[in-house]
């Protein structure tokens, strides 16, 4: 029919006055077939009617409806399943302002009218499926997929010789799991009183060694605290926390601050001694503070204070009190404390320390304070927990029950 309205077209020209050759390839390849008004033969007539038929051709293959026009036909469109016996109640089509405010999309009502009838013909055309028995589609012939099976090697398990030392030399490792962050808070009280039992039992094992330890060392304290022991379970964020045992190097006042003293203090660390700024300055003299064995609290975020740079926290006990009735002391570890050292919870092994900007968002230390106070002994504790180092327990001069921070 192509070739038959070419030749056609060719003698259309022709009797038109135009020549063939002339642009006859473009117009049968690249420009849409042209109906000539020419005079009345039977070749013009027959080119005329064969390029109209070519013109519906070419509109059919390349053209297609609008969305709702190919909609309402394939909606129109008949089957030759048999009808479900049993079909379901479909919902009412959805209105799409609503489901826009659900997902707290903006839309405009220009927007709505338009995708309306596209939305809900889709929909109507899916509900049609609803009324046809699909069990019939369902074909006897075997498909590729029905026989086809991942190409799996055979499932045989190799223990891994070192697999024990390698857990117990790798602290994000716990028996055969392996430690994650506990995002929930049910989930974190849960898993708590879920091992609070363990961890009564590691407690008081520990209870039992410090009191022999004390005895040897002659450390009195540390026997006056063991029966208060593991009352609660300590916590990761407590195990997180970095309280290192420091020697204080130099005192001297702040130039900007009369409450606060400067203090230069080792804590074994490479990088020399820290500067950390303390408030203390209304509760004792420099002479109280120089050269003692302090506690560090080594994971806080450096601040300025007066404009002085402090990086840590000296721990100390009050007995709560306001005013001129307001009594503080330091913390200190024993003589035989090494400088550096970590204090551990009643010997418990501690965790990670948390870096200093996840202590200052999650407000670690904030949740931990509550639980420290000094225990008849004067004894440094968490919840009834000492705090201890490898020469014994951390304690203050004279406060019994006193808050520390």
């Amino acid at each position: 029919r192509r070739a038959k309205a070419t030749s056609a077209r060719t003698s259309a020209r022709s009797a038109g006055g135009i020549p063939a050759g002339r642009g006859s390839g473009s117009c049968a390849c690249s420009s849409p077939p042209r109906r000539i008004a020419a005079s009345a033969n039977a070749s013009s007539a027959d080119a005329t009617a064969s390029t109209a038929e070519d013109d519906t051709i070419k509109v059919g293959a390349g053209q297609r409806g609008s969305l709702e026009e190919r909609l309402a036909a394939a909606l129109a469109e008949d089957t030759s399943l048999p009808t479900n016996p049993n079909p379901l109640a479909l919902p009412e089509l959805p209105d799409l302002r609503e489901l826009a405010t659900i997902a707290a999309l903006e839309v405009s009502d220009a927007e709505v009218a338009d995708w309306t009838p596209k939305v809900h013909g889709i929909l109507s055309w899916f509900g049609k499926l609803n009324e046809v028995d699909l069990s019939a589609v369902r074909s006897e012939g075997a498909l590729y997929r029905d026989a086809w099976v991942m190409p799996l090697r055979g499932d045989d398990p190799v223990d891994f010789a070192n697999r024990d030392a390698m857990f117990a030399e790798c602290k994000t490792w716990q028996k055969p799991f392996v430690k994650v962050p506990k995002v929930d808070v049910k989930e974190s009280d849960a898993a708590a009183a879920a091992t609070a039992a363990v961890d009564g039992e590691d407690a008081a094992s520990a209870s039992t060694l410090a009191v022999p330890a004390a005895a040897a060392t002659g450390n009195t304290v540390a026997i006056a605290v063991a029966d208060d022991v593991a009352e609660l379970p300590l916590t990761p964020e407590l195990l997180g926390m970095e309280f290192k045992v420091g020697r204080v190097l130099a005192v001297r006042l702040h130039p900007d601050a009369d409450k606060l003293f400067i203090e230069e203090v080792d804590c074994g660390e490479e990088g020399g001694p820290r500067t950390i700024c303390s408030g203390l300055v209304p509760y004792m003299s420099p002479e109280d503070i120089m050269g003692k064995n302090v506690v560090v609290l080594a994971n806080l975020k450096a601040r300025s204070m007066a404009g002085v740079q402090s990086a840590g926290m000296l721990l100390c006990a009050s007995n709560g009190l306001d005013g001129d009735a307001r009594v503080v002391e330091l913390l200190m570890a024993p003589e035989g404390a090494a400088v550096g050292e970590r204090l551990t919870w009643g010997g418990a092994a501690n965790e990670m320390p948390h870096g200093a900007n996840k202590v200052a968002k999650k407000k670690i230390w904030e949740k931990v304070q509550p639980g420290l106070v000094t225990t008849d002994g004067c004894a440094a504790s968490w919840n009834g927990t000492p705090l201890v180092s490898a020469a014994g327990a951390v304690t203050c001069t004279s406060l019994k029950g006193g808050s520390i921070s």
